[in-house]
């Protein structure tokens, strides 16, 4: 990709509850959710993407929808813009989890959600949106500011935010972003 606009899905029943669920299809966006991604949507209208690509779990696939609505374009799901593979603890609350490491506990690695969502980018050519989540984005955004999971901790992915990167060139140009600023859509005004 040239530029990709990493786009977090919006509140979702999951986020309400404090659960942890990579299941596909069990939890929708909220009402705030919807209306936290069709404000994301107006910012993106007018501009110019060669496509959406989204994470195959249910939330995502409904923020995707609701923004491909602004720039009438085709969603390709993509498997690795998935949720964290939580193992043993999908579908647990938060605060059941021990304070452990992510690797301890049966869950997907940082480096291996990093290594997927940078393949993913890396395979498509051209401007895209990638509707994923929370951990899957820091974890891209981490590889281009050079960083471990501990380092990336701070990095904040709110609903429906947007983080742009320039991937042609390795740098990052915004990140969590709820308004998009004149100088990033001149990017994609043309």
């Amino acid at each position: 990709m040239n530029y990709v606009l990493l786009i977090r899905h919006g509140e979702s029943y999951t986020n309400r509850t404090g659960i942890l669920s990579s299941e596909l299809n069990k939890y929708r966006l909220t009402d705030t959710g919807v209306d936290q991604v069709t404000f994301t949507g107006e910012q993106l209208r007018g501009l110019k993407f060669d496509g959406i690509i989204s994470s195959p779990v249910l939330r995502a696939v409904q923020t995707a929808n609701i923004i491909s609505q602004y720039l009438i374009l085709e969603i390709k799901v993509d498997g690795r813009a998935i949720e964290s593979d939580f193992g043993e603890y999908n579908g647990k609350r938060i605060e059941e989890i021990p304070d452990k490491k992510r690797e301890e506990l049966g869950m997907e690695s940082f480096e291996s959600q990093k290594n997927r969502m940078i393949d993913l980018i890396n395979s498509y050519d051209g401007n895209y949106i990638v509707v994923s989540h929370a951990f899957p984005i820091r974890c891209a955004l981490s590889y281009y500011l050079n960083l471990n999971e501990e380092e990336s901790f701070g990095i904040d992915i709110r609903y429906a935010s947007m983080s742009l990167i320039n991937s042609s060139k390795k740098k990052i140009l915004s990140i969590g972003s709820l308004l998009l600023t004149e100088k990033i859509k001149n990017i994609f005004t043309a």
